[in-house]
């Protein structure tokens, strides 16, 4: 999961984003994320935090620009519905990176499977505040739990709220648990923070204060499953 999870930045907007393969014989690679981290972007590109792994264990940070929109459309797609989207990169990046096989995201019956519910424990992988680990560019790992009820089915209840406090920065990072097969499980797509925003008036000033509630909604894997499917069969074409 860390090996596929990434910072994606521009001057406008900062998010998290991580790859997907489909099976073969597709060979493209799938970068996701919250729809509204692309949206919010301007002009044509966006930078991916990519990292190259060096003979001596060590890693060094690789920043690669990558094709968002041509001729001002966009080149990601977004899923009908919800707040998530993806972009299919017809080339590969310029250093190896990891990628999660669809099946690492949970459907309805993995989800299942998995027993989770309210007060269930959960990971996190993002870059609040475009905060990275270390200087390499890895993506800061956190725990959570489910702080909603009920968490299923998927298609009643599109989105769950996490308790871990939220950032900018935090949006299209994944939400995960561990799979009953060893691997990780990957069952959300971190969208929000909830703030309670609270107005001070005085004779002489007004200001806002925002505190934050330490919750984040998730959206389910299975609508990020969806839209690698309808970016796998649009006709945009892929970035590079």
């Amino acid at each position: 999961m860390l090996d596929a999870t990434f910072k994606l930045f521009h001057a406008d907007s900062t998010a998290t984003c991580f790859f997907v393969r489909r099976e073969a014989p597709d060979q493209a690679i799938y970068l996701v994320t919250a729809a509204h981290a692309f949206e919010k972007t301007k002009g044509d590109t966006v930078i991916v935090v990519l990292r190259e792994r060096k003979a001596d264990g060590t890693y060094e940070r690789r920043d690669h620009t990558i094709a968002v929109r041509r001729d001002g459309k966009p080149l990601w797609v977004r899923h009908a519905t919800e707040d998530t989207a993806a972009l299919r990169l017809t080339e590969p990046p310029p250093v190896p990176v990891g990628a999660l096989p669809v099946a690492a995201l949970a459907d309805e019956a993995r989800l299942t499977a998995a027993g989770l519910h309210i007060c269930s424990p959960l990971f996190v992988l993002t870059y609040p505040q475009r905060f990275e680990a270390n200087g390499a560019g890895f993506a800061v790992a956190r725990q959570g739990m489910v702080a909603s009820h009920p968490f299923q089915p998927i298609q009643t209840y599109h989105t769950f709220l996490a308790d871990f406090t939220t950032f900018a920065g935090d949006s299209g990072g994944p939400v995960f648990v561990p799979g009953n097969d060893g691997h990780p499980l990957l069952v959300g797509l971190v969208l929000a923070q909830f703030r309670h925003d609270e107005k001070v008036a005085s004779e002489y000033e007004e200001r806002t204060i925002h505190h934050p509630l330490g919750l984040g909604t998730v959206l389910h894997a299975q609508f990020v499953r969806e839209v690698i499917e309808q970016a796998a069969k649009s006709d945009t074409a892929g970035a590079k």
